[in-house]
């Protein structure tokens, strides 16, 4: 089946659904259903210093169908998120859009917003955890829209998603409004997520755990760009930040599938002077880092820079001086969050500067490689990072669609199975990135080659590289599963969009 046909399909059942989405044949209704009326970014007057989040919902015209924006970079230690909904709810707000960069497990408090109409839309780059499987038992009233990071960045910066209020947990602010995630006790590294938000909410509201008397120095939300400082003891805990996939794994698989990638990146002839990578989150992408080191540190090479979400292993490679520099938008552990407070050569962006399709530029667009993880990859080398083989939602598209759109090489990294499950299929069960920008596909027992690649098949030829037809590698994944996928047969519970914004696949509840 092709993934034209398959998304017809998709779409058709979204037609016939008589839940909440009835009636959604296209992206056109799914921006109408989500858009509101808000200007563009201007600061109301003098900045605000207020006491509470009570406060800001007293001081602001944060109404009912308002959009609310939140960041991600404490991740499962975020305190922001809960706290400004369970206000909402007190004062009487409801139906709220929701636009987090990523939602945890610790956004359990959420659910019950949901049942009550308080919370009604969501827009994200992912979600995991109980409001993921609220989303999936059809739990909300309104629309799940899945983004990637750079999608959510142009769609902010575009005013096709417009925010009505931002709020940005930060570990320092200072008396003039400034913002940063890379000074003070709870440091979590460049706040890239947010620099977007607040640059084009129509108010932006920090909320601090210190207040500095003095000037901060490595700004993230510039002064101009604020309207209310709130102090806020811990908007979120630094233990968080290392959660799920953001942790490296360590295993003889990962070893293997971390030689093997070294292997195709050097038959790509893709290392030498100049050269730039990044590894996505998941265990196997973020295992291959030491391997990458190491031979940069063998062939004695100098790249340019390493980018994207920022761990120790990275931030190792810049200190031994085989990438001149890092381009941090946001930090997987607090090694990165460390070196993000000290190393000069660890520079922050925002996530419109990494992976936008509408900047001038993007970072995205002039990586030699990326390492990415799967849930599901299929035999046109579509990728799944959103669905798991039990059919719940266990993530989102992250930047995995913006770097394998702009990687010289893009790498697919995974075992053949997991959970029980196959992760190598005939067919996803939910498109996160097209097969058409994935060039190779390393597993624990071989290394399928695109077909769409002829160039990279005949490189890996002559490098001594064997491969295997991607087939072959779905029928050996199917005799290592002992579960049969689950197929949700239920209403339409989420949308996913390409990072242009263009309706990509749909997603079933139970």
């Amino acid at each position: 089946m092709t993934k034209g046909v398959k998304h017809k399909d998709r779409l058709a059942l979204g037609a016939t659904n008589q839940g909440p989405l009835a009636g959604i044949t296209g992206n056109s209704v799914v921006r109408a259903a989500l858009q509101k009326t808000s200007g563009p970014k201007e600061r109301a007057g003098e900045l605000l210093l207020l006491s509470s989040i009570d406060e800001v919902f007293e001081r602001f015209d944060i109404d009912s169908g308002s959009t609310l924006a939140f960041h991600h970079h404490f991740r499962n230690g975020d305190r922001v998120l809960q706290a400004v909904v369970d206000c909402a709810a007190k004062h009487g707000v409801d139906d709220l859009t929701i636009a987090a960069s990523s939602i945890f497990p610790v956004h359990a408090g959420l659910v019950p917003h949901i049942e009550s109409g308080v919370i009604t839309n969501i827009v994200t780059d992912y979600m995991t955890g109980p409001v993921a499987d609220a989303v999936t038992a059809g739990l909300l009233s309104g629309t799940v829209v899945f983004q990637s990071h750079g999608g959510r960045a142009r769609a902010i910066s575009s005013g096709e998603l417009p925010i009505d209020f931002a709020f940005v947990g930060a570990s320092c602010a200072d008396r003039s409004g400034a913002a940063t995630g890379r000074q003070g006790q709870l440091a979590c590294g460049p706040l890239g997520y947010s620099m977007v938000d607040a640059a084009h909410a129509r108010a932006t509201i920090i909320l601090a755990h210190e207040i500095s008397v003095e000037a901060i120095g490595k700004v993230d939300i510039p002064a101009s760009q604020v309207d209310a400082v709130v102090p806020y003891p811990y908007p979120g805990l630094p233990d968080g930040i290392s959660f799920g996939s953001t942790v490296p794994l360590r295993s003889p698989e990962a070893d293997l599938i971390g030689r093997r990638t070294v292997d195709v990146i050097r038959a790509a002839g893709l290392f030498r002077d100049g050269f730039s990578f990044q590894t996505g989150a998941g265990g196997y992408p973020l295992a291959t880092v030491p391997h990458i080191g190491r031979l940069l540190e063998e062939e004695d090479l100098v790249g340019e820079f390493v980018s994207g979400g920022i761990t120790g292993a990275h931030v190792e490679i810049a200190r031994q001086r085989h990438v001149k520099y890092i381009k941090d938008v946001q930090c997987f552990d607090q090694a990165a969050v460390a070196s993000s407070t000290t190393d000069v050569f660890h520079l922050p962006m925002s996530a419109a500067e990494y992976a936008s399709p509408i900047y001038p530029n993007p970072i995205v667009d002039n990586l030699s490689v990326m390492v990415l993880g799967a849930s599901e990859v299929d035999a046109n080398f579509n990728i799944n990072v959103i669905t798991g083989g039990n059919g719940r939602i266990i993530g989102g598209p992250g930047g995995h669609p913006d770097a394998a759109s702009g990687a010289k090489l893009t790498i697919v990294t995974t075992r053949l199975a997991g959970g029980g499950y196959a992760k190598l299929v005939e067919e996803v069960g939910c498109i996160a990135t097209p097969g058409d920008d994935v060039d190779v596909v390393i597993t624990d027992v071989g290394i399928a080659v695109n077909p769409k690649k002829p160039q990279l098949v005949e490189d890996l030829e002559n490098s001594g590289t064997r491969t295997t037809p991607i087939a072959e590698l779905i029928d050996q994944a199917k005799g290592q599963a002992s579960r049969t996928r689950k197929q949700n047969a239920g209403e339409v519970c989420s949308l996913v969009e390409d990072r242009n914004g263009h309706l990509l696949d749909v997603i079933l509840g139970d």
